[in-house]
């Protein structure tokens, strides 16, 4: 008990001395210099690769990798209802089914983390982000659009694909997503506010090269 207690003593300093970021008024448009953000890696795997690009935009390119990049939004959970970004993909990959926990890379990912701003979802998230709350996470990969229950975290998460492998690459395309409609239908209850944003390029499974550009990622 004493050491447990030390612990979260620790965690609750760690806190409050790094969570020193208010959430502005929306609209909030994310900086996406990849050095603003941090990685997060899974054990075993290459790490994919993420470079700032022209005009404000963020290069992601997966060799035989995955992992996920993603920012703090602020220190309260933004209140955002709406998503909408813009994406390009460079080089694609062949389809694969996102639906199973294996063989399911894909091209581009945008992952939207929710939390109720509790203590509880504060120190989960210092695990992993993906952990502070349900996470919404759009796609463009595979061969057929879907809205699932996440496989990797079906409790937790919603897989929604967007765009598929034969989309058209080479061009940007335009998104706007539905934040509080897809959360409520996905949970069935309302959404909480958006407290990290991730981004990612998953490859490791086909061992191939894929690249896909990253821009406007807006909440609003």
């Amino acid at each position: 008990m004493i050491r447990f207690s030390a612990v979260l003593a620790i965690a609750l300093f760690w806190l409050g001395v790094h969570d020193a970021r208010a959430a502005g008024p929306l609209p909030v448009v994310l900086d996406l210099d990849p050095a603003k953000w941090e990685m997060l890696s899974f054990k075993g795997m290459a790490e994919t690769s993420f470079r700032a690009a022209p005009g404000g935009a963020m290069e992601i390119v997966a060799d035989k990798s995955s992992s996920v990049l993603y920012l703090k939004v602020a220190d309260d959970p933004v209140p955002a209802t709406h998503l909408s970004w813009e994406w390009q993909v460079i080089d694609a990959l062949p389809a694969t089914d996102l639906s199973r926990t294996d063989g399911d890379d894909r091209i581009l990912s945008i992952y939207v983390a929710f939390s109720d701003g509790s203590m509880t979802s504060r120190i989960k998230a210092m695990v992993s982000p993906l952990a502070a709350g349900k996470v919404l996470n759009y796609v463009w990969g595979g061969d057929r659009e879907m809205d699932i229950a996440h496989p990797h975290f079906p409790d937790s998460g919603r897989l929604i694909v967007k765009r598929t492998v034969h989309a058209p690459a080479g061009e940007w395309v335009s998104e706007s997503v539905d934040l509080a409609a897809d959360y409520r239908r996905a949970f069935g209850t309302p959404a909480p506010g958006v407290a990290y944003i991730g981004v990612s390029g998953d490859a490791d499974d086909l061992g191939l090269v894929s690249k896909g550009l990253l821009r406007n990622i807006r909440l609003e």
